[in-house]
């Protein structure tokens, strides 16, 4: 298991040299993992703390102190300040009442006047997806490119094929694939596991780049995706290699793997999939909506899969 100190931002802990502050970190950071949450979502959180690290070193007080309830609208300023948009403010200020909490919790300060922070409105906009021709014009292009592009066009064909997250893909073993059963198992966030399906274009892509650019003896335990090192590839180089290849394609900067993600689940329902086997395939599955959702069988996500996925089994490309 990776030690939580190797998580923690360099930028967040060069703000503060002081081993109380990076003891109290590597405890915050433990604490977050027995959460169940993942090691993006873990570094996320820590890194989010940049600014108010910032603003404490600043008015020259410990992170680990309690911020008096005066000094609460200047920090609130002082980040607004830097420019930040709306939606990573809000992110901030939970990451600053989760911090402080914990220290209130555990002890390190007997009031949390977090608390009284109020999380400025975000106002919510409609995700970006991309259309069918999109998506063909991207693959094109990773078709065009000079080099070996068999990883990159797996990668980009399984994001699309089941909608999974970056740390999904960049998690996967070998093992994780039944090609016999058109299956993979996820294990998502919070550590819970599901089934998603593979389409026919996605699962021969990866065949082709297991037996063409993968070397030697493959291994169920070895990671599905490797980087030129031959370690796996992780989540920042895969957003990295999207980028450029839209770049290169000439579509919107704004798009993500994320817009990826969004695209696959616009394009089940377009195509007519119910509400709740696009959950269940997205592994959306907080307390409330459990409560609403009803389990889908896999031969059932299967057959609704087939007829809604623009890329299944069912609707070969000529």
């Amino acid at each position: 298991m990776m030690k939580s100190k190797n998580r923690i931002p360099k930028k967040l802990v060069s703000i503060f040299k002081d081993k109380k502050v990076l003891e109290v970190l590597n405890k915050y950071t433990e604490y977050l993992q027995s959460k169940s949450l993942s090691e993006n979502t873990i570094r996320n959180y820590l890194y989010d703390l940049t600014e108010y690290f910032d603003y404490c070193k600043l008015i020259n007080l410990s992170p680990l102190k309690s911020l008096d309830q005066d000094k609460l609208r200047p920090m609130l300023s002082y980040i607004l300040n830097k420019g930040i948009k709306q939606s990573s403010v809000v992110r901030k200020v939970s990451a600053i009442k989760s911090f402080s909490s914990y220290l209130e919790r555990f002890g390190y300060i007997e009031k949390n006047y977090t608390d009284l922070l109020s999380i400025p409105k975000n106002t919510k906009s409609l995700p970006k997806v991309m259309g069918n021709t999109e998506i063909e014009n991207l693959i094109k292009t990773i078709n065009r490119y000079p080099k070996d592009t068999t990883r990159d066009e797996a990668l980009v064909e399984l994001i699309y094929s089941t909608g999974l997250r970056v740390s999904e893909v960049t998690g996967l073993t070998i093992g994780n694939i039944d090609f016999e059963r058109s299956e993979i198992r996820i294990i998502g966030k919070g550590n819970k596991e599901r089934v998603v399906i593979i389409g026919k274009k996605a699962e021969e892509k990866i065949r082709k780049y297991l037996t063409k650019s993968r070397k030697g003896i493959l291994i169920n335990s070895n990671p599905l995706f490797l980087n030129k090192l031959g370690t796996a590839l992780s989540p920042r180089s895969v957003q990295r290699l999207i980028k450029k290849y839209l770049i290169m394609s000439g579509m919107d900067s704004n798009y993500s793997t994320h817009t990826i993600r969004h695209s696959f689940a616009t394009h089940m329902m377009d195509g007519g999939a119910d509400l709740k086997v696009i959950q269940q395939l997205l592994g959306h599955s907080s307390p409330e909506t459990t409560k609403v959702y009803t389990h889908v069988s896999s031969r059932s996500m299967k057959e609704i899969y087939e007829k809604a996925h623009p890329r299944s089994f069912s609707k070969q490309r000529k």
